[in-house]
């Protein structure tokens, strides 16, 4: 292993940092990779934010470092170039009128619609982003790639793991995280294998601006309403104020 250096002193349970190429458990990671137990996540990312050369995610558990690896990413300029066409418009023109077929066949409202709770996500990004909904708690080993651009809405090209069952391909990523950064201050934290964590500065304040950002949401990621809120309402409702989105796909 290529041990760059190790961050917050000396002791062995402080985070470690490997460079590019080098063996970490049983993968050989593509970017400079830190590992952490989960407490230490919120400084090493303060830490790492710092440096304007790259811009730290969390990966999560080595199982994600070990299939994010295995992603033949294609050229990132060519990605870009497909991100920087990506209709917003059209694309959401195309998913009403899939929802309108899927609502004309099952009898039922697509998305599904109904009441809804008071709920309020007000959960931290880094505490979301090393959750581990399997065990109930934070994972307690996780990493955190460093990826070489000062811009957060670039991690997804050269991750490039897009396109397999409903988990959009790597151009869309890139096309809503502008979006919605630019309309609401969302930042990529995480990015697993099948969830992305953001943190979300200017989060709508309304309900109706919360219920057009939930269509948007569902678009992308049906499963946070199909697995999760139920309802197109509910999540609505928990986007207001909310400074941290998530989103998963099985």
């Amino acid at each position: 292993m290529s041990i760059l250096k190790k961050l917050f002193g000396p002791d062995d349970d402080q985070a470690l940092i490997y460079d590019a190429g080098s063996l970490v458990e049983t993968t050989v990671t593509r970017f400079p990779l830190i590992r952490c137990h989960s407490d230490l996540a919120q400084a090493v990312i303060a830490k790492e934010a710092q440096n304007r050369d790259h811009t730290p995610i969390i990966i999560g558990s080595i199982r994600s470092v070990e299939l994010l690896n295995d992603a033949m990413p294609r050229p990132t300029t060519e990605i870009a170039l497909r991100a920087a066409k990506f209709d917003f418009p059209s694309w959401m023109d195309q998913a009403k009128l899939d929802w309108a077929t899927r609502s004309n066949n099952t009898r039922q409202p697509v998305p599904p619609r109904g009441p809804s709770d008071t709920h309020t996500n007000h959960a931290d990004a880094i505490d979301s982003a090393v959750w581990d909904p399997a065990r109930g708690a934070a994972l307690q080993t996780i990493y955190i790639a460093l990826f070489p651009t000062a811009d957060p809405t670039e991690v997804p090209a050269y991750l490039d793991c897009g396109g397999w069952n409903a988990f959009p391909e790597t151009e869309v990523h890139m096309g809503l995280m502008r979006r919605w950064r630019d309309r609401f201050g969302a930042r990529l934290i995480g990015h697993s294998h099948d969830t992305l964590t953001f943190h979300v500065l200017r989060p709508p304040h309304t309900l109706a601006e919360a219920l057009t950002l939930a269509e948007e949401h569902y678009a992308y990621c049906p499963d946070v309403v199909d697995q999760g809120f139920e309802t197109l309402d509910a999540l609505a409702r928990a986007l207001l104020n909310a400074g941290t989105w998530q989103f998963w796909w099985d």
